[in-house]
């Protein structure tokens, strides 16, 4: 009897492969393999009948029979990685409390740890994720500097490295970052995994990824040596720099390195500036906004934490991260709306340059989304010559490289021939196993993050949010006709769906989902059309340009995104939640300017069924133990579930009829 093959079994392939260190196979280029061929042609033959030919092997048949019947498995196997080169041990701990932890690391030596805590350096200077922290002196302004850290395991875990012949790094505890585990699993065991030698601190000292309490599928955080070396090149002036890339190539991520190393500097070889203009151009997985937008954001903050831990800024903060203009697009295709993105960019990248007029030396990073590379590359041309960068950055699969990308390097290369930039051709940054978390999933993280939004910390600017489902929150009421009881306070709503809605479906399909509220100065050409019965006014689409005339980008500005959690048709009013400090925003609206962009975002099935999570965690903790003692489920008894929540065993009974339904486009 054949015994099973296991996932990552070399078997025999006729295309020649390359391994890298990582041990993952790749193919050989096209090039690679025009020239191994050309080898095998050249090189002497051998004669055949002089060579014996080997005994067959007993696993032969049973590996081959196995192979046709089986299909070949290429999914990525779990590894184990090495995070950290740091040990605990009596010579590299100075301090161990339950509230703080001071290390000491070597010249090139790592330290890496799951969880949030604030760093501080007390003796010579480490590197974190671009960042450059040096020790301060005693008496200067700058004596108390400390930075937050948030590491969680769905992200790869960031390494701290020293960089002097000896750094003391003080790690301090800090409450819990994203309070959300009781109302959203996404969030359940992404921080600290509480092990007994760790005090009850936020965060968990890993050497391996195996060495993880919690068993999750940690990875370490990559920074190729053309990363480092694009990077020292970039940061040593202020200038415009273009990062371009298919998707999940690491674009994000080399951006946030490099604004780490203009905010921090390097010694004397580059000073640091005070502030970064970000120009983030993907809609689909933005930094500091929520998605459905394009923004130009002054950062003054250092990043050291993925995007949901900083959904969006706080206006009106002084000394903080300030949004200057946003422009909401639909996030998943911009077939319908190149014309109107190519509008919004270059508003954008105006308001940097009418900024420069005040801050010569304000050095700009303009990060682009992967489905612009690979479906869109003319805005990128067009893009490229409007904003004419001293860097643009083209991120790559250097080894493989399709005749797609090898045209768009083609292009990028005249390109910055003709406007005198530095192309730096740098190698992609692709995932080793899979990621914990999908896309779609981490754009739910950040939404829930900005709607659950409180306000920022007077004392270190750190984000605070309500653990409270959404639904124990008082929305604001908004109406939409006008009566001799009230006034009316919105234009109109702008559906900006993929396909079209009628009129009549209106209601169904906004119920629930994701508003962008958006200032207009535009005059509207005509009166809003109404819904029948419900008499809700909006726009329709222009059928050429696919945008109602109101989002010009000259004339818009957008105010927050909002969530339609309820529609009152008797009395034509709209429910909405904002976060807390975006509520006065709505005291200026005018009913006149005021329209409600929709179709731009996800459809937020997170939201729905936060307060039935919050009722099953209640219920978990009254219980107990005395649930696991009686083996019976009896968790999801007695919980209220909301109108549009069901138990998960009558969704399996459904069969079909309870299906996801997922319609084919042909757009060829």
């Amino acid at each position: 009897m054949t015994g099973k093959r296991k996932r990552g079994d070399a078997v025999a392939k006729e295309t020649p492969e390359i391994a890298p260190r990582n041990g993952v196979a790749k193919p050989l280029s096209a090039i690679a393999a025009a020239r191994l061929k050309l080898e095998q042609a050249a090189a002497p033959k051998t004669n055949i009948e002089n060579v014996q030919e080997p005994p067959p092997s007993p696993l032969a048949d049973s590996t081959a029979s196995e192979a046709e019947s089986e299909p070949e498995d290429i999914s990525l196997v779990p590894q184990n990685f090495k995070l950290s080169t740091w040990r605990k041990a009596t010579s590299t701990v100075l301090s161990d409390t339950a509230k703080e932890l001071t290390i000491v690391l070597d010249k090139h030596g790592t330290a890496s740890f799951v969880g949030c805590f604030d760093v501080k350096v007390l003796k010579g200077a480490v590197h974190i994720n671009g960042a450059n922290l040096g020790a301060t002196l005693k008496g200067s302004k700058e004596e108390e500097s400390v930075h937050r850290v948030y590491v969680p395991s769905t992200h790869p875990i960031t390494k701290i490295r020293g960089l002097d012949r000896t750094n003391h790094v003080q790690l301090r505890s800090s409450r819990e970052p994203t309070p959300f585990a009781d109302i959203n699993p996404l969030f359940v065991d992404i921080w600290s995994g509480d092990r007994d030698g760790d005090k009850g601190r936020s965060f968990t000292g890993v050497m391996e990824s195996d060495d993880d309490p919690l068993a999750r599928p940690l990875v370490p955080e990559q920074a190729p040596e053309d990363w480092l070396r694009s990077i020292d090149d970039i940061s040593t002036a202020s200038s415009t720099t273009f990062i371009v890339g298919g998707p999940a190539c690491g674009k994000s991520t080399f951006a946030k390195r490099l604004l780490n190393r203009y905010l921090t500097g390097f010694g004397k070889t580059a000073k640091s500036v005070p502030a970064v203009c970000y120009l983030d151009l993907d809609p689909s997985s933005p930094e500091y906004t929520p998605h459905g937008q394009i923004s130009i954001t002054i950062v003054r903050e250092l990043n050291l934490g993925p995007a949901f831990t900083h959904p969006t800024t706080i206006p009106d903060r002084p000394g903080s991260n300030t949004t200057i203009a946003a422009h909401v697009l639909p996030h998943q295709d911009l077939t319908n709306y190149e014309d109107h993105f190519t509008a919004c960019a270059t508003h954008l990248f105006q308001t940097y340059r009418n900024l420069r007029v005040d801050a010569p030396t304000l050095p700009l990073i303009i990060n682009t989304p992967g489905f612009l590379y690979t479906a869109h590359f003319p805005l990128i041309t067009a893009l490229l010559n409007a904003t004419k960068p001293s860097h643009i950055v083209h991120l790559y699969a250097k080894p493989s490289m399709p005749p797609a990308t090898a045209e768009n390097l083609h292009t990028l290369t005249l390109l910055a021939r003709k406007a005198s930039a530095t192309l730096h051709e740098l190698s992609a940054q692709h995932a080793v196993i899979p990621a914990p978390r999908t896309p779609p999933e981490l754009r739910a993280m950040h939404m829930t993050s900005y709607f659950h939004l409180v306000s920022l910390s007077a004392s270190s600017s750190q984000p605070i949010y309500t653990p409270a489902p959404l639904t124990t929150l008082t929305p604001w009421t908004l109406a939409y006709t006008p009566s001799p009881s009230q006034t009316q306070d919105i234009l109109a709503l702008l559906p900006l769906h993929d396909q079209h809605v009628p009129a009549r479906t209106l209601l169904t399909a906004l119920n629930g989902s994701i508003l962008h509220v958006v200032r207009t100065t535009s005059a509207p050409v005509a009166p809003p059309r109404r819904t029948p019965q419900t008499d809700i006014p909006y726009y329709e689409p222009d059928p050429e340009t696919h945008l109602p005339p109101l989002l010009r980008p000259a004339a818009t500005h957008t105010v927050c995104t909002a969530l339609l959690v309820g529609v009152d048709p008797r009395a034509h009013h709209l429910h909405v939640l904002v976060p807390a400090p975006f509520e006065h925003r709505l005291f200026g609206l005018e009913a006149e300017t005021t329209v409600l962009v929709a179709g731009c975002a996800d459809t937020p099935e997170w939201a729905y069924v936060e307060g039935a999570y919050a009722g099953v965690a209640q219920r978990r903790r009254e219980l107990g133990s005395r649930a696991q003692l009686a083996g019976v489920e009896v968790l999801g008894e007695g919980v209220e579930r909301g109108p549009w929540v069901v138990d998960g065993k009558v969704v399996e009974g459904m069969g079909y009829a309870g299906a996801v339904r997922r319609v084919r486009r042909f757009l060829g």
